[in-house]
């Protein structure tokens, strides 16, 4: 059976998730690309460094949003959001880190499962462990729907 998912089912696969897609496009190019996330009721926080995603993001900042849960090929529930990218600075730049470092550290207590780039246990919003220009960034989500398949 395939449905529509309500109000509160997409809340819940929007906080239970921590790997979503952002979908942009800017200059006639569109790009998808896999992100890692944290969402606080009402925006998708992330952090990353320069590079193609944020310099699209920063030309047109109307941005879609995706997450799923996939259990199988006939059972699952996907999320899809629009809204607006804003580039966090000083002190909303820290607090953004702080929403993302509450939502996934717990997921990194092993050292194994820490990322190769980006996000480290005392990170800095201004660069990545590499010591690449970084950002902090909000997407303000202004449209949800959802849908599902179950059996």
């Amino acid at each position: 059976m395939l449905g529509e998912l309500n109000a509160e089912q997409i809340e819940q696969v929007l906080r239970a998730e921590v790997i979503g897609r952002i979908g942009c496009a800017a200059d006639g190019e569109v790009y998808v690309v896999p992100v890692t996330y944290a969402y606080d009721g009402e925006s998708v926080y992330g952090h990353t460094t320069e590079g193609r995603k944020l310099k699209m993001m920063r030309a047109a900042p109307r941005v879609c949003f995706e997450v799923e849960q996939v259990e199988t090929l006939a059972s699952w529930r996907s999320v899809i959001a629009w809204g607006r990218f804003e580039e966090l600075r000083g002190e909303e730049a820290g607090r953004g880190m702080q929403v993302l470092m509450r939502r996934l550290m717990p997921l990194m207590a092993d050292a194994g499962n820490h990322p190769t780039h980006g996000l480290h246990p005392t990170p800095s919003h201004q660069a990545d462990t590499a010591g690449r220009a970084a950002a902090v960034y909000r997407i303000r989500l202004d449209e949800k729907t959802g849908r599902f398949e179950a059996r």
